[in-house]
């Protein structure tokens, strides 16, 4: 027994320590990660802490501010550097498998609860959230938080778990909006029609004056402060965001990027991705329970909790299915629940499925985080196989001499903002040029630029670089060069 709680806390060490060395190692790539980045940094750099921005002065209306909050203060902590804003993230996922792991651990033995938190942290999905810059490892916990007080609260009684059920839904509205109470309300909602008169007593249980109150205490303020600092705020986060983005798989009104149009059901692809490689523990299961002809909907009706456990894996995919617009990530608030169900079966079975030995088991365990170290090791010796300027501007920060600025012209992505600390300039072009001639406001900024004798820095794309010699000839030279972009050495005569 203690051998085997060996090899489980040995590889929850190194899939911790493996997570980490890509944290630190990788750097922030374009565009979510280093725009999320970004605007987390003119958070933490402004003190302004009601609106999140996009840019120097551009209100960032696509999210709430919960992720930013959390990436600020480990940016004050730890500086400007990879790990700083990926911290969270990892810390936010760790307190996932932390309820995961007290709801096992209770109600069923330590040995399960270990699985239950190692399956979860295994998949595709979560491990690499787990140290990225995004808001899902928050809306993740939050939608954890809410679902597993509230089984919890059925089980154990005790009050303090209906008010942490609103806790959870209070930190899902500052972290990703109302999609989380969709999300929980989506999962219970269809676990009470399996037997409504019976379960749906038991939302009495829950403290709804109390907890709708803290709820509103805690998330509503912003609201209200964030629609009179920048009015229109409200009408394009719930209206557009939520509603518009839904229905429409091509909506264009999308401020910050595009949509991401898919092919309605394409969620259930991803789901196959995510949950990788314990998909195929699900469908082994699946299959045992057909061959045997068990009646699947009367499990649902009779088995309470695993019925709850069951509806809110499902439930996520189901509301996203009516959705042509998704993205992978969406699928996160639904991986806890199946690794309590998969660590559940794996219990029933004593470990002992024939296709699924422990050292298969182990070596499911193992899978992503090593594929994940070895891509992490091949982009650390060919750093020019992702997108990121890091290595760019500090190269420009080790030869420049005080007062030499580095522009970008015709584009500039945030990565150059963040690991410069928004000293990359940007050379403005109101129309986006998809063709290999610079636009009218790069050629008058060059040209001012020769006017002003000033030595400079400079930065276009890889395909444009003709432009500027014929335009200063000797007067450029070139200093770096990566997979997207070049950056010239300016000297005026």
């Amino acid at each position: 027994m203690k051998n085997k709680f060996f090899i489980l806390y040995s590889i929850f060490a190194f899939m911790i320590l493996a997570r980490i060395f890509g944290m630190l190692s990788i750097p922030l790539t374009d565009t979510t990660e280093a725009r999320y980045a970004h605007t987390a940094l003119l958070m933490a750099v402004s003190g302004d802490w009601i609106t999140p921005y996009y840019d120097l002065g551009v209100a960032f209306w696509g999210k709430p501010p919960f992720s930013f909050w959390m990436e600020a203060l480990s940016i004050k902590v730890f500086g400007v550097n990879d790990f700083s804003a990926r911290f969270p993230a990892l810390i936010f996922t760790l307190m996932s498998m932390g309820l995961i792991y007290t709801y096992l651990k209770r109600f069923h033995s330590k040995e399960t609860a270990l699985w239950g938190i190692l399956i979860y942290f295994s998949f595709l999905l979560t491990y690499a959230l787990s140290g990225a810059i995004l808001t899902d490892s928050y809306l993740a916990f939050a939608t954890t938080l809410s679902m597993i007080a509230f089984v919890m609260l059925l089980k154990e009684q005790e009050k303090y778990w209906g008010y942490l059920f609103f806790l959870g839904l209070s930190i899902g509205m500052l972290a990703k909006g109302p999609l989380a109470i969709v999300i929980v309300g989506g999962g219970m909602f269809f676990w009470i029609l399996f037997d409504f008169k019976k379960r749906f007593m038991s939302l009495g249980k829950l403290p709804w004056f109390g907890g709708i109150l803290l709820m509103l205490i805690i998330s509503l303020p912003w609201y209200i402060m964030a629609e009179l600092k920048t009015p229109g705020f409200l009408d394009y986060f719930i209206i557009g965001e939520h509603y518009k983005r839904f229905v429409d798989s091509g909506w264009n009104g999308d401020l910050y990027g595009v949509a991401h149009q898919q092919f309605h059901g394409m969620i259930w692809v991803m789901w196959i991705l995510s949950s990788f490689p314990w998909v195929f523990l699900v469908f082994s299961a699946l299959l045992k329970q057909i061959r045997q002809k068990e009646n699947l909907f009367r499990k649902l009706k009779f088995d309470p909790i695993e019925s709850y456990f069951v509806m809110w894996s499902l439930f996520t995919m189901t509301f996203f299915t009516l959705s042509g617009n998704v993205l992978w990530t969406y699928i996160l608030p639904a991986l806890p629940s199946l690794a309590i169900l998969l660590a559940l079966h794996l219990k029933k079975s004593s470990f002992e499925i024939k296709a699924f030995s422990k050292k298969v088991q182990y070596g499911m365990l193992l899978f992503v985080p090593i594929v994940l170290l070895v891509a992490n090791l091949y982009i650390i010796k060919n750093p020019d196989s992702i997108n990121t300027e890091k290595a760019l501007i500090e190269y420009y920060q080790s030869i420049k001499k005080e007062g030499e600025k580095i522009y970008y012209l015709h584009e500039r992505p945030f990565s150059a903002q963040y690991y410069s600390n928004d000293k990359a300039i940007f050379v403005h072009n109101k129309n986006k040029i998809k063709n290999k001639s610079l636009s009218m406001e790069d050629k008058v900024f060059l040209d001012q630029l020769s006017a002003s004798h000033s030595h400079a820095f400079l930065v276009i794309q890889n395909n444009q670089t003709d432009y500027l010699d014929k335009l200063f000839g000797s007067k450029i030279v070139q200093k770096y060069k990566n997979r997207n972009r070049t950056m010239f050495e300016y000297t005026p005569n």
